[in-house]
């Protein structure tokens, strides 16, 4: 799966590229031709050749990539869009601003989060090495002590023993238990119950709403820019957030504004999902008539504000990691001592 894509930078080298190639003039047969050519991964190449095709025989640019598995909505909708209206050259750079600030957002949450990921991987490896190379080789040892073995000894002798003839049995154990919740959370009744769940966690259902408020007011600033009226921007934003309560929501504030109620009445019905500084912004921006610098304001106003929360993250998360880990080597060094310190002690 992860082989078969299309990453988010050769999408906005591809952008560029094309917007650049059909400003010059160059016929999109031609521009995918040469910009195949040209494509880093295999997947591109070949996504771009059957493009060629299709524009050959006069198949619109939007249905292209809408047949391709590995275009979202959202980046159909701005080239449909560009289409309809003859802006075709400037909604391809705005799709170009639209996919970077997204790689950029991504780029940043995942490097707040790499210590963590870290630590926790060390914990899990030493764990195991300690388990299933270490320990067996001290079982020999306690045996030969004469002495009673402590209680934390005899459950680190015990746990030895369990790893060492059924270790890759439990490994294995816990690896399918894992993927079978991975799948189970996949059916829509769990997923919608784990999304309802993460919002209201701490510190990750914080992050989450903000995440959601960046995606969603990127896009309608976007979307905007490009022609699309509030309606079709939310149609296409419901699709395009990762939550389900917010895809809910979004349908359910589409279907009002349609029937002529404005955007930042309907988004007072969901507190818990849009803060009062987003509807706030948004009312000033219907009321002053500018609709689309206000989402600007709110896209770089959020995005800051999670990137800021995403690198508080490992400070509050590395004391509790260190002290887990330190905790566990020092029950591991006791188990380890006590029966020697007890063995040394009658020598004397």
């Amino acid at each position: 799966m992860f082989l078969d894509s299309i990453s988010t930078q050769e999408k906005v080298d591809f952008v560029k590229n094309l917007a650049l190639l059909i400003k010059s003039g160059k016929p999109v047969n031609e521009s995918f031709d040469l910009l195949s050519r040209q494509a880093r991964s295999s997947v591109m190449r070949k996504t771009l050749e059957n493009a060629k095709e299709k524009s050959e025989r006069g198949t619109p640019l939007h249905q292209i990539f809408e047949e391709s598995p590995h275009f979202e909505k959202v980046f159909v909708s701005f080239i449909r869009a560009g289409e309809e209206s003859g802006t075709l050259e400037k909604n391809l750079l705005n799709l170009t601003s639209w996919l970077e600030r997204q790689h950029t957002l991504k780029k940043e949450i995942k490097s707040a989060t790499l210590y963590p990921k870290i630590i926790v991987t060390f914990a899990v490896v030493l764990s195991a090495g300690l388990a299933l190379f270490v320990l067996p080789n001290l079982v020999p040892i306690f045996a030969t002590l004469d002495v009673e073995l402590p209680l934390a000894t005899r459950v680190l002798l015990y746990i030895s023993n369990v790893m060492q003839d059924y270790g890759l049995y439990i490994i294995g154990g816990l690896a399918g238990f894992i993927f079978a919740i991975y799948l189970l959370f996949k059916l829509e009744p769990l997923k919608r119950l784990w999304h309802r769940f993460l919002l209201i966690t701490p510190v990750a259902g914080s992050m989450a709403k903000d995440y959601q408020l960046t995606v969603i007011s990127q896009l309608i600033s976007t979307l905007f820019r490009s022609g699309l009226t509030i309606n079709a921007s939310l149609e296409i934003i419901s699709d395009s957030v990762t939550n389900t309560r917010y895809q809910d929501a979004l349908d359910q504030i589409r279907e009002r504004v349609a029937k002529g109620t404005s955007f930042s009445e309907t988004l007072k019905n969901y507190p818990d999902l849009f803060s009062e500084v987003f509807i706030s912004v948004v009312a000033t921006g219907e009321q002053t008539g500018s609709f689309g610098e206000s989402f600007d304001y709110l896209s770089e106003f959020f995005a800051t504000r999670l990137t800021e929360k995403s690198k508080r993250l490992p400070v509050v998360i590395e004391p509790l990691l260190l002290i887990g880990i330190g905790v566990f080597v020092f029950l591991i060094a006791i188990a380890i001592i006590m029966p020697i310190y007890e063995v040394t002690k009658g020598l004397y």
